[in-house]
């Protein structure tokens, strides 16, 4: 067999090989919804007494939205769809302990939410998720001494990358 045979022959192995419906196994294109060309993302409601951390999940949202998906952030009286997320939990917990102070080392903030992501012309829900969590770690004893600011700037950040790779799997 050539080499011209075989580069032709995997050429279109692959052209037939993908498909455009993304159900059916591996396609070409885009795997966002290509109907919904924008998202409103009102400020997060926040049933905590961590006030800070709803509006740094809004612009993470807001942030990852316009980076990674081909929809862009919009008002809600011109968006296509609205994303409402709520903080029900935010909590921290000991990982573990140092041996010497007994002081707590290892350090998880954890956040809780409830979302639900739908469209606006007939209000029928996308997808949604209530009690996803995520965890920020970090290190508040000696020698590291991290803030607690890193360990919610890390929950937060992998909070609005979930949500929006769960908005993604909803096609």
């Amino acid at each position: 067999m050539t080499i011209r045979t075989l580069l032709c022959t995997v050429v279109v192995l692959a052209i037939t090989g993908c498909g455009s419906d993304a159900s059916k196994g591996w396609t070409i294109g885009t795997t966002y919804e290509t109907s919904i060309k924008t998202v409103a993302v009102p400020v997060v409601q926040n049933n905590t007494f961590d006030r800070e951390v709803g509006y740094l999940l809004t612009k993470a949202l807001i942030q990852q939205i316009e980076t990674r998906t081909p929809w862009r952030v919009a008002d809600e009286t011109v968006a296509d769809t609205l994303l409402e997320v709520m903080i029900t939990k935010v909590d921290m917990r000991a990982l573990s302990n140092s041996r010497l102070t007994k002081l707590d080392q290892e350090m998880a903030l954890e956040i809780t939410t409830n979302w639900t992501w739908e469209r606006l012309n007939d209000n029928s829900t996308i997808t949604g998720w209530d009690g996803m969590g995520t965890n920020g770690l970090f290190f508040p004893s000696n020698p590291l001494g991290e803030r607690i600011e890193l360990g919610r700037l890390q929950a937060v950040d992998l909070m609005a990358q979930a949500i929006v790779d769960r908005m993604a799997k909803a096609w």
